[in-house]
């Protein structure tokens, strides 16, 4: 496994889970409430968002795994 794997996923995790996270609560604390109609536009990008946080997060754990994992190895 490349060496810049691990950081990547970690790094780049937490990165990513932080700025959808961010995301989010800007727009739950700016965004007006949806108009009639209105409704399935604005919840798409909102999964999407949803989807990049789990996405992340995800990420940041397995690279802290991989990164333990590498870490107990004795060779």
């Amino acid at each position: 496994m490349p060496t810049w794997l691990t950081p990547l996923l970690k790094w780049g995790g937490i990165l990513v889970a932080v700025v959808f996270a961010g995301t989010l609560i800007w727009i739950w604390q700016t965004a007006p409430g949806p108009e009639a109609g209105e409704e399935a536009a604005r919840d798409a990008p909102v999964t999407l968002y949803w989807v990049l946080l789990v996405v992340g997060v995800i990420a940041a754990i397995v690279g802290f795994a991989l990164d333990r994992r590498k870490g107990q190895s004795t060779n």
